[in-house]
């Protein structure tokens, strides 16, 4: 997993050092500190106040009860989210150039173990059943499959995320482990068939099975699979690949099985943010692809790409995301000074807040749709040191 601490900004030809920026959480509780961020990154999107105020509702809700907890100076039970082991994230995406405000988090057991996680996820998933537009009855065709009677630490258990646009419901979804069982490549590939088959999604997932053996040769990893909590037509089945060898050509491969990928735009995006690097540095880039019921391969591919310890600091990479927004019709401005509200200290001496770009196309004549995940650095020291 990524690393939190020192690192090194040889890339821009200098001997200094940035560190992670950690937020201040001392006598705070998780629901207090995630509605702050939430209130800040609303706010600078441009959302109503009344707006807002139903979104906290909203989250808070979906937070309680382990919400309420003040966060400790360690993580109890370390949460894959984060390499810190802070079990939230946020992110915002621009589709057909409108924001959207989203929240992935693992809920807290009462018991501070992976299976109190794992309990405290199925649980929320069922309080969810009561809001309007959800529908649980494609996640119950599945929810055994990614379940295990002991889950590892530090490895995912059943989260969810909130999704939310202006003059639209919120929507949900739910994540699961495809190695919550088994890590072996195969095992995890019969897990996926049989829930593609659950779901009725045989005919796309084909044409993704019979190129796993190949992405199996190449490193390419099943790492998460997602559910949209509703029985619309338009409802996804996401399945996330981490590229381990963080090469575009492995990258690319597997987004190019999707019909809306297009090559050419994603390359330069990718040589754009790596300076014209065939791979990568740091912890290995992602690729999502979307399968909906009657299409014949998956619709869309959207391709995480990472930006610490491949720019130079937080305001590096604001800038280089502001690059890529005015290319696709985007005001960045919004954008870059949340990323100076949010940050704990100046961008230009920390890294790590701004972690994942996304980017995905959908038509040739559209623009592309773009996002950003935001890693909030509560402890001061990954997992895994």
């Amino acid at each position: 997993m990524r690393k939190v601490g020192v690192v090194p900004s040889s890339r821009a030809g200098s001997s200094s050092v940035r560190r992670w920026g950690v937020f201040p959480t001392h006598g705070v509780s998780f629901t207090q500190f995630l509605t702050s961020q939430y209130r800040t990154v609303a706010e600078h999107l441009g959302f109503s106040q009344s707006e807002v105020e139903t979104l906290v509702t909203e989250l808070s809700v979906a937070l309680n009860p382990w919400g309420d907890h003040p966060i400790s100076s360690c993580p109890e039970v370390p949460s894959f989210v984060s390499a810190d082991g802070f079990p939230a994230e946020m992110s915002i995406s621009w589709r057909a150039r409108r924001p959207e405000l989203r929240i992935l988090f693992e809920s807290l057991g009462e018991e501070p173990t992976p299976a109190g996680c794992q309990r405290a996820g199925r649980a929320l998933t069922e309080r969810l059943a009561d809001l309007p537009g959800v529908d649980l009855r494609r996640y119950h065709r599945v929810e055994d499959l990614f379940v295990s009677d002991d889950p590892r630490v530090n490895r995912p258990t059943i989260w969810h995320s909130l999704a939310w646009r202006p003059g639209e419901s919120t929507r949900y979804k739910a994540y699961f482990n495809p190695q919550s069982e088994s890590t072996d490549p195969v095992d995890v590939l019969n897990t996926m068939t049989e829930a593609m088959g659950r779901l009725e999604l045989e005919r796309p997932w084909s044409s993704v099975r019979m190129w796993m053996p190949e992405m199996m040769d190449r490193g390419n990893e099943v790492e998460f699979a997602a559910l949209d909590l509703t029985d619309s037509d338009d409802a996804r089945v996401k399945v996330y690949f981490r590229i381990t060898s963080r090469a575009w050509e492995d990258l690319n491969s597997v987004a190019a099985l999707a019909a809306g990928h297009d090559s050419g735009r994603a390359s330069r995006v990718w040589r754009s943010l790596y300076h014209g690097q065939d791979k990568a540095e740091g912890e290995e880039p992602m690729v999502c692809l979307a399968l909906r019921r009657g299409s014949a391969q998956p619709e869309e591919a959207n391709l995480y790409l990472r930006l610490p310890e491949n720019a130079v600091s937080d305001e590096d990479a604001a800038e280089r995301t502001a690059v890529l927004m005015r290319q696709e019709g985007l005001d960045p401005r919004p954008y870059l000074s949340m990323i100076n509200a949010l940050a704990p200290q100046h961008p230009s001496t920390m890294t790590g807040l701004q972690d994942l770009l996304a980017f995905r196309t959908t038509s040739p004549d559209e623009a592309a749709d773009i996002g950003m995940y935001l890693r909030f650095s509560v402890y001061d020291r990954p997992v895994d040191s």
